[in-house]
């Protein structure tokens, strides 16, 4: 429940609450305070005793941002599989809890479930009211006449309704672009029909369960003319936005809607002339919806659409490159105008060409290291604020996202676009260890953190390593998410046919035991160290083979550890291969030993192609691995334990057989390119 100033509702709510039959597993309460400033925190305290209450203040306003912190709290303190939404205002039943998750208990292929919300008038309602308003859109309560089944998810409203956790566990949040946003009057509403019939799009169904009820409070104030006009306009604005969604893909004015106010226009001076009350009040109500939509669609075709750039310290086309430039093409698609901006680097043309065709603008920019170069500091900040901020001010960016992949690598254009004036999002794509930032150093970012809205990381590990060493500067309504990278599960896939094509590709015996690396060759992935695993084995398993598939600095030194250790003729190196996919499936084993990881692209690769994923216990790695069927985790610093580990996997079938299939099943649950538009696009909603 997400309450802004709701002390005098509040106290009628929660003596209800105090009355409620606690279904099979119990319930609690988390009640998310949106910046209220009026006496809501005591009245809270006061039932603190009484009930299973959590207290939140989240000081972003919006109850669509107060109820996503509500979420990622209950995500994160709770093994619920149920959460029920509601309001401040709305009195449940006593079997309320009970019927509801009775409700989800029988019916598992449904995930979205409504409940009746009747009126609690403070003042009789008119008569006209009740025949002539549509009470669902204006006050939120739910026909009576709609029967227990599946229900149109546009009619499950928010002050009654349950989602099943695994919706959240996918990514899905609420719009926080919608819904009311504390003292300002007007808005889009939809905020959780938005998100119902976004899930009914992708799938998940809704029932409708009329036997748990709540009593929606309505104000006297509410019952005027005036207030159920402005609710009219309120939901225009908000029917184009789910219409078009939130970039406004769709952006402009619809010549018919042009047409049919004219006609609504017309026919609210006809019937003022008549003098018909009743035919009057129902064109200005059409009037007033028409308005809100067409002041939404004037609105973002003024605006256009949102510009979103993604940039970073770049030096070369690794792991987190590749997410920037996914990333930029998912906003693309989804409606904004994303361009990626970074550093030229080896490759960089042929990518960017590639990313251009798919519709991404790609530019060169390489602002002066203000962090990254101890040395020149100061020279570089001068040096930025003269030529590189009007080179970032020419892309005329609504938001700037600026990638880290080590401890401020990514300051220097966090801190420009916080010079410039332009807010700003991070992502994160490494665990870092921990550093002291300097004197000089600290007031920068302490500045340049107050133009950020919001952080992700690819891992709960990076996330943490992150906020270890940010802490300090990061805002309380920064928005903080978790987004793992993704595969394409369409291109990385499990088959006999690609795993012999390979092997010829490659050169290597069909029936031969083939451990493979997908990595670059440099020193963070350790390949020194699987070279030395690798020679370690072949007495056990003679014919084994590796394939060591990436170029880097430390290729020739391999080249000549692998000579000296008699084992080249069984060894491929492979260089730099774009199509992975067509690799992988050559593998028994896929294996990255890197010292460190910010999430591991390739061990979720392979897994999507149905190859059991071994590697070293260190962050990123650990966070995909730890408690999964895929594969194993091995220790960083016990090469011999490593070694033994691996030989009893390779002298194994079943087992690696059964990691396969596992791996496979969680490559499509949990690191689908589907799950990462979604939880992307969420993270952005109502930043831009």
């Amino acid at each position: 429940m997400a309450s802004y100033n709701g002390a005098r509702t509040l106290p009628k709510v929660l003596q209800a609450y105090c009355r409620l039959i606690a279904p099979a597993g119990g319930w609690s309460l988390l009640v998310v305070d949106n910046g209220s400033d009026d006496a809501t925190a005591t009245v809270l305290g006061e039932y603190g005793a009484r009930l299973p209450l959590r207290y939140l203040y989240e000081g972003r306003r919006g109850k669509n941002a107060a109820l996503n912190a509500g979420v990622a709290v209950a995500l994160a303190d709770t093994v619920a599989s149920l959460f029920v939404f509601t309001d401040d205002d709305a009195a449940p039943e006593p079997d309320w809890l009970l019927r509801l998750s009775e409700c989800a208990a029988a019916r598992p292929d449904y995930a979205v479930f409504g409940g009746a919300i009747v009126a609690d008038w403070a003042a009789a309602p008119p008569d006209w009211l009740l025949r002539l308003a549509p009470l669902g859109l204006t006050f939120g309560i739910t026909d009576p006449g709609l029967a227990d089944g599946p229900v149109f998810p546009g009619l499950v409203w928010g002050a009654n309704m349950a989602l099943r956790r695994a919706i959240f566990d996918a990514g899905y949040r609420f719009d926080e672009s919608l819904g009311p946003n504390g003292a300002r009057a007007a808005y889009a509403m939809g905020s959780e029909t938005q998100l119902t019939r976004r899930l009914f799009g992708d799938g998940y169904l809704s029932w409708f369960c009329p036997s748990a009820r709540v009593a929606h409070h309505i104000r006297a104030r509410q019952i005027e003319a005036g207030y159920v006009l402005r609710r009219a306009y309120l939901f225009g604005r908000g029917k184009y936005r789910q219409d078009c969604g939130a970039a406004g893909a769709a952006a402009g004015v619809p010549r018919w809607m042009l047409r049919r106010l004219a006609q609504e226009l017309w026919g609210a001076l006809r019937a003022r002339l008549a003098g018909d009350a009743e035919q009057l009040f129902l064109r200005r109500w059409e009037c007033a919806q028409l308005r809100g939509y067409l002041h939404e669609a004037v609105l973002y075709r003024r605006r256009g659409p949102p510009r979103v750039l993604v940039t970073s310290y770049s030096g070369e086309l690794g792991g987190m490159e590749l997410r920037m430039g996914q990333e930029a093409r998912l906003l693309a698609g989804a409606g904004y105008a994303s361009t990626l901006a970074v550093r030229r680097f080896p490759g960089f043309d042929a990518w960017a060409d590639a990313l251009r065709a798919q519709g991404v603008g790609v530019a060169v920019f390489d602002p002066p290291p203000v962090f990254e170069q101890w040395r020149w500091r100061r020279l570089n900040k001068w040096r930025a604020r003269l030529g590189a901020a009007r080179q970032l001010r020419r892309h005329r960016p609504d938001l700037v996202h600026v990638a880290f992949c080590w401890h401020t690598y990514g300051a220097s254009a966090l801190w420009l676009a916080h010079d410039c004036g332009l807010p700003c999002v991070l992502s994160v794509h490494n665990a870092f260890p921990p550093a002291e930032m300097s004197a000089w150093h600290r007031p920068l970012l302490a500045a340049a953190f107050t133009s950020v809205r919001g952080i992700y990381a690819v891992s709960d590990s990076a996330m943490q390593h992150f906020l270890a060493l940010y802490a300090d500067y990061i805002g309380p309504a920064t928005r903080l998410a978790v987004i793992p990278n993704s595969v394409d599960t369409q291109r990385f896939v499990p088959s006999a046919a690609a795993r012999a094509a390979a092997r010829t590709a490659l050169q290597l015996p069909q029936q031969a035991l083939v451990l493979g690396s997908v990595a670059r060759l440099a020193p963070q992935k350790r390949p020194e160290a699987l070279l030395r695993l690798f020679c370690a084995l072949c007495g056990q398993f003679p014919g084994l083979r590796l394939v060591l598939a990436g170029a880097g600095p430390l290729e020739t030194a391999l080249r000549a550890q692998a000579e000296a250790a008699g084992v080249a003729a069984h060894v491929s190196f492979t260089g730099y291969c774009g199509a992975v996919e067509s690799l992988m499936p050559a593998f028994d084993l896929h294996l990255l030993l890197s010292r460190n990881e910010g999430f591991g692209i390739a061990t979720i690769e392979a897994m999507a192609c149905g190859v059991p994923v071994v590697g070293t216990d260190v962050p990123g790695t650990a966070d995909i691995l730890r408690g999964s069927g895929a594969g194993m985790l091995v220790p960083l610093d016990d090469e011999d334990a490593a070694a033994a580990a691996v030989a009893a996997l390779l002298a194994d079938p079943a087992r690696r057989a059964d990691m396969a299939r596992l791996g496979r099943s969680e490559a499509l649950a949990t690191y689908s390119d589907a799950r990462l538009r979604r939880q992307v696009l969420d993270f952005y909603r109502g930043l831009v």
